[in-house]
């Protein structure tokens, strides 16, 4: 039987993409990836129609949760997804998931008990990725099936598809850019291909 011991002082939280450091084009390249790591992700359940439930996700978020579909909040560092009627993605501080999700129950409880919440953790298996530059719309067309031109795909706007052959969440920003949330274990194969798609256009990463 093998031992397994951790150091608290020698382990070293890494990314998922921590090991694709080395892309450093021209700064006028044409795709900029920066990975906003570490940031804490919960799916978040509740009904929509239920004014406690909603009033009690209010109060720690200190916003309303976005009840028109594929749409998304933001503010105070908090962002949310809509996800589907009773769903959302919450994307929050990094380590700040397990007391939000403690406040979220308790504010919830606290309303009465009788509203239904589901809050799960799901950081350790998403990450955050954003995409911008001059070649970005370029790039999304070779990427996903979905229509991201700027009348079908105003900031704000939510989208459940796939960057090639992987899920992802999309977001568009005020700026332009656009976040994708990924899952980990397809983080590789999402590089991978991000960095052959941009090849023409040049991919840099600060």
């Amino acid at each position: 039987m093998t031992n397994s011991t951790h150091n608290a002082a020698t382990d070293v939280m890494e990314s998922p993409l921590h090991h694709h450091v080395a892309h450093t084009n021209a700064v006028d390249a044409g795709v900029v990836m920066t990975e906003d790591k570490f940031r804490g992700h919960l799916n978040l359940r509740g009904n929509p129609q239920d004014a406690d439930f909603m009033a009690a996700v209010a109060s720690v978020l200190g916003m309303a949760l976005p009840t028109e579909p594929n749409t998304s909040v933001r503010v105070n560092g908090f962002v949310a997804y809509w996800l589907c009627p009773n769903e959302w993605l919450l994307i929050v501080a990094n380590g700040a998931q397990g007391q939000v999700e403690a406040d979220l129950r308790q504010a919830v409880a606290d309303k009465g008990g009788n509203q239904h919440i589901a809050v799960t953790d799901v950081s350790s298996g998403q990450t955050l990725v954003n995409l911008s530059g001059s070649g970005l719309a370029q790039l999304l067309q070779k990427s996903t099936v979905y229509d991201c031109h700027e009348s079908n795909f105003p900031a704000g706007k939510v989208v459940q598809t796939t960057f090639a052959k992987t899920g992802t969440t999309m977001c568009k920003l005020e700026d332009g850019s656009v976040d994708l949330v990924i899952r980990r274990s397809f983080s590789d194969y999402f590089f991978l291909w991000l960095a052959d798609a941009s090849e023409e256009y040049g991919l840099r990463i600060p």
